[in-house]
């Protein structure tokens, strides 16, 4: 109770610093809370694109259709391949194009067999479309990797991109949070001078202020995680309105990242106060 008193009072003591380090922390864990919902979402909508990835080869009239399953069942990177007759193609094309049932009969079917391949390993989608095409009777290949080869340069280069100014928004806050300590322990200097004269130990002499760092870092993190939340909240209902097939992470994702946060929150404000009054202390 000593030190949460304490801490409290410094926090009120110095209101300027304090509320400096509060704002500080605010922006830097409303970012990282809020980028990071970003970038899992980001990925979460790779992970689907790659479980749908799907390559198609084209056959030519004429084509060993059993010897062309028997060697890309061996591809290692084939998980699964079918068959799609000329006459499945087409009925499937009816399907999704009601109006095209009448025109049907009226025509010979143009659409080729066509062998459909599930890959285990979606990054490898290039060099499987690349082999099939020198594949004897195949006349054409098809697959829509593009879009998912592209999502996963960006996600690739939010990643790094994303660690730079996690980094630079984490050491801002430490040492924002170093700083407001010592000002506090400079307030309070005489007063600490006769605490270590009549036997008080550093442990002791920290402690308020590894709360006063907490009690900043942790009322900053609960602030920018309610902000964030629904903030995201709000981007997500508006962006399913829009695409109902996107994925988005449901409150229990939030609350796990939330709590991540949280608990950054609480390092960053101990590990802050701790080593700000360690300096100050051996000074002493």
């Amino acid at each position: 109770m000593y030190a949460l008193r304490e801490g409290l009072r410094q926090i009120l003591r110095h209101p300027t610093a304090s509320l400096a380090t509060f704002f500080t922390a605010l922006v830097s864990f409303a970012l990282l809370y809020f980028l990071g919902l970003v970038l899992w979402n980001l990925e979460r909508v790779v992970q689907t694109l790659e479980r749908e990835l799907e390559v198609a080869a084209f056959l030519q009239k004429g084509a060993n259709v059993e010897a062309l399953l028997t060697e890309i069942q061996g591809w290692p990177e084939v998980g699964e391949v079918r068959l799609q007759s000329k006459e499945e193609a087409l009925a499937q094309l009816v399907l999704d194009y009601p109006y095209l049932a009448e025109a049907k009969d009226l025509v010979e079917n143009p659409l080729p067999d066509t062998l459909r391949l599930r890959l285990k390993a979606p990054e490898a989608v290039r060099t499987v479309a690349e082999r099939l095409r020198k594949l004897p009777g195949v006349e054409g290949v098809e697959y829509g990797g593009e879009l998912t080869e592209r999502l996963v340069q960006v996600l690739s280069g939010s990643r790094l991109a994303m660690g730079v100014l996690v980094g630079l928004l984490l050491l801002n806050t430490f040492f924002s949070v170093m700083g407001s300590i010592r000002l506090s322990l400079e307030s309070r200097k005489e007063a600490l001078g006769i605490m270590l004269l009549v036997g008080a130990t550093r442990r002791f002499i920290q402690a308020p202020f590894v709360v006063e760092g907490i009690l900043l870092t942790l009322g900053a993190s609960l602030l920018a995680v309610a902000f964030g939340s629904l903030l995201y909240l709000g981007l997500a209902q508006a962006l399913q309105g829009l695409l109902p097939f996107l994925p988005v992470l449901g409150v229990k994702d939030l609350w796990q990242t939330g709590l991540m946060v949280l608990a950054l929150a609480v390092v960053l404000g101990a590990g802050g106060a701790f080593m700000a009054t360690r300096a100050y202390l051996r000074e002493v």
